[in-house]
């Protein structure tokens, strides 16, 4: 079987005898075994080149696993930011419901004052027009008027009644000083209990049962009140007196002792 020849091909065989004994830097191998180096010279040349390939690729990915860190990193960061901006925004919307109500509470108020004026104002329009119609009624020959006057009074009461205004029953009632202002008081009636409303001399009226306008009245006042009040005040003049009269005795003291 011919050989070939190859010179320093492999280190292991660099110490290896010749046929004719002498040791050379020559290697004699068979056709099949140089054909077998060939290939696995052709595999190895392959996968150096895959590996070249790979480890490019795994260079690549490592550094897309960096940027993925770093992306993770400002992604952390934002989430963050973005629960802060959450919570910044959940104080706003709350202070601003807050302040809505509030608005709302202060529009609420100043209707309901001004709704009050006005309809204070027209129920002193509406006294005029009860004292007006009372004085046509004692007039003669006023019928056709009188008439007239009567229905511009109960269309003014029923708008007051359609506002929420409702008229104040105080006559016989005892006397409250949130709903009824003492005008007149009457002494000597031992006939009722005390502080009972005898008259009213300007109507009260409410607004959804709050006061709108306290009645003006007449109340009663019993003697037995009136005696003891009187006593009362005796008696706080005679403990004033004592008083004036002990301290100017201890000035008297005093100034005795200093002479």
């Amino acid at each position: 079987m011919s050989g070939m020849i190859f010179e320093e091909y492999f280190d292991k065989f660099l110490n290896k005898q010749s046929f004719s004994g002498q040791k050379s830097n020559q290697m004699a191998i068979s056709k099949e075994e140089y054909e077998s180096l060939k290939t696995k010279m052709k595999n190895f040349e392959l996968l150096a080149e895959k590996h070249k390939e790979i480890k490019s690729q795994n260079d690549k990915l490592l550094k897309e696993i960096d940027d993925m860190k770093e992306d993770g990193k400002n992604f952390k960061k934002l989430m963050e930011e973005k629960e802060n901006y959450f919570k910044s925004l959940l104080r706003i919307r709350a202070d601003f419901e807050n302040y809505k109500k509030i608005s709302e509470r202060e529009n609420d108020k100043y209707k309901s004052y001004v709704m009050e004026r006005i309809l204070k104002k027209l129920i002193d329009h509406h006294d005029d027009l009860v004292r007006a119609l009372n004085l046509i009624k004692i007039l003669e020959n006023m019928g056709g008027i009188k008439d007239g006057f009567e229905i511009i009074v109960k269309n003014f009461e029923k708008v007051l009644e359609e506002e929420g205004v409702k008229r104040m029953k105080s006559e016989g009632e005892k006397f409250d000083p949130y709903k009824h202002e003492a005008i007149i008081v009457e002494e000597g009636r031992d006939d009722l209990p005390e502080n009972t409303i005898l008259e009213e001399l300007e109507k009260g009226y409410y607004l959804n049962n709050k006061i709108l306008r306290p009645a003006k009245v007449k109340i009663s006042k019993n003697n037995r009140n009136i005696n003891n009040q009187n006593k009362k005040k005796k008696r706080n003049k005679n403990k004033k007196k004592k008083k004036k009269k002990k301290n100017k005795k201890k000035k008297e003291k005093i100034k005795k002792m200093n002479i």
